[in-house]
């Protein structure tokens, strides 16, 4: 389980690499890079040990960082902003525990909660905000991601 001071520093190292991310969503390009096409026209990119997906689906644009037992999922409409983010734990044999950091988007909370529960990792969800009747199809279209290509999103360490 991971203590306060280690959520801590990685809350930053998520800033700083969200921040990488809406600098530069087309991809980082450079001989060091890999680059290759997942499935559904998805994207995957593998730097200095950090694997960073997106996919796009019924007009939503998704990012994933995936780290060491946790990744990022990033949601919206056009390239990823840090315009609300959320994160949750996945904690042995109790419920997993989630909270809002930043912006108004509740439902973000209950999606890193139910997503820390089926990985058991810790999850945070940067997301552009969504109309209401757009959250349920968010929802299905991580989860089938995630079932259909779940090294998008996970690591074994």
């Amino acid at each position: 389980m991971l203590g306060g001071e280690q959520v801590l520093v990685q809350v930053e190292e998520i800033r700083d690499a969200a921040e990488e991310v809406s600098q530069n969503q087309a991809a980082i390009q450079d001989e060091n890079s890999e680059e290759v096409q997942g499935d559904e026209g998805s994207t995957v990119e593998e730097k200095g040990g950090v694997r960073h997906g997106a996919f796009t689906a019924m007009g939503l644009h998704f990012s994933v960082i995936k780290m060491v037992q946790s990744f990022i999922l990033w949601v919206g409409h056009e390239e990823a902003s840090m315009n609300t983010i959320s994160t949750a734990l996945s904690l042995p044999s109790r419920p997993p525990s989630s909270s809002r950091i930043l912006g108004t988007q509740e439902w973000t909370t209950l999606l890193a909660q139910k997503l820390a529960g089926k990985t058991k990792h810790q999850v945070f969800i940067f997301a552009d905000e969504l109309e209401p009747d757009e959250v349920p199809m968010c929802e299905k279209i991580v989860f089938q991601k995630l079932n259909q290509s779940p090294a998008l999103f996970l690591t074994t360490s």
